[in-house]
């Protein structure tokens, strides 16, 4: 009975070994491909990215602003000049009808911010002193002479009120589209005391992301994958669409898209409340409220667009005649 009790302890521990050979054989595998796939993703992402850029060029003119390059796009003519900035993760080709409307009235500038569309990358962090700093030494490059009426669209909102709090004699009129909240502005107010902390904080992990691969995905080719899947922007022309869902899914793009994400302080409650918060900002101001319009088809809705555009004629007008504009 002994024996038989060895040779059965015997053949189990065999099979114990076999099982963590086959396991170890196994991970081994797995990691191979899982390398395999990561380099075949990094070169599919660099080959896709450089065929997007030679396919398509960018549209306006390139500017230095310090050892990289911003890219602008201006069309129309006439003074106040009209400035964009897009929301986050957005590119200049998305304001294609904001800019073809007000190009009628007046000279439109749609920018990329650095990072994004076809603008180089810059520096962090990616707040908005950082981004205004950069629009202004763009602007001063490009020889777009002020005052300017600037106009930002969600996160674009709240660098537009920073440029506009920190160069208030090259600004003519701001024109907000469902605009992120400038927390410097409402700093001031009890609910806005409490917020300062966690907004340190935010600025302490954003490089510890960056350190862990927030661009990860994106270098692997897989957010480029998946951009295949839902095409951005259908409701845009042809051309821009196009632009949009080639250079979107760059490395770069995606990066910066996390670090401004991360940067400024998140949406507090009461969206529409402090819209209406934003125009008391100024003694000449206007709220205006699209019924039916989403976040995104202010810019991108052929419909809604049109309102968008018209609230910004109006600035411009404003500015021209020296008008109050009328609520």
């Amino acid at each position: 009975m002994a024996e038989k009790r060895n040779s059965l302890s015997v053949v189990r521990s065999g099979t114990a070994r076999r099982i963590m050979r086959w396991t170890w054989r196994a991970l081994l595998w797995l990691m191979v491909a899982l390398l395999v796939l990561a380099v075949v993703g990094a070169i599919y992402q660099a080959i896709a990215t450089e065929r997007a850029e030679r396919a398509y060029p960018p549209p306006g003119e390139m500017v230095d602003v310090g050892g990289y390059r911003l890219h602008i796009n201006c069309v129309g003519q006439g003074s106040p000049t009209v400035v964009l900035d897009g929301g986050s993760g957005e590119m200049s080709a998305q304001w294609v009808r904001v800019q073809q409307e007000v190009s009628g009235t007046t000279r439109v500038c749609a920018y990329d911010r650095a990072g994004m569309g076809w603008s180089e990358m810059g520096p962090d962090p990616r707040d908005a002193k950082q981004i205004t700093s950069e629009l202004h030494t763009l602007l001063k490059g490009a020889g777009i002479k002020g005052p300017y009426v600037l106009v930002g669209h969600s996160l674009g909102g709240l660098s537009m009120q920073t440029y506009a709090h920190r160069y208030p004699d090259e600004v003519a009129g701001v024109a907000l589209v469902d605009s992120s909240i400038d927390t410097y502005q409402f700093s001031q107010r009890p609910e806005a005391q409490d917020s300062s902390e966690p907004q340190k904080q935010t600025f302490a992990v954003v490089p510890k992301l960056e350190r862990f691969g927030v661009s990860l995905p994106a270098r692997l080719g897989i957010v480029r994958l998946l951009s295949k899947l839902s095409p951005a922007s259908p409701e845009l022309p042809p051309q821009q669409r196009a632009q949009i869902d080639a250079l979107t899914p760059s490395t770069r793009q995606v990066s910066t898209s996390a670090l401004e994400f991360l940067a400024p302080k998140q949406a507090e409650p009461g969206w529409l409340k402090l819209q209406d918060d934003l125009a008391t900002l100024s003694s000449n101001s206007m709220h205006r409220v699209v019924k039916g319009a989403t976040h995104t088809s202010l810019v991108y809705d052929r419909s809604d667009s049109q309102a968008t555009s018209a609230a910004i004629v109006e600035v411009v007008q404003a500015v021209r005649n020296d008008q109050s504009l009328t609520r």
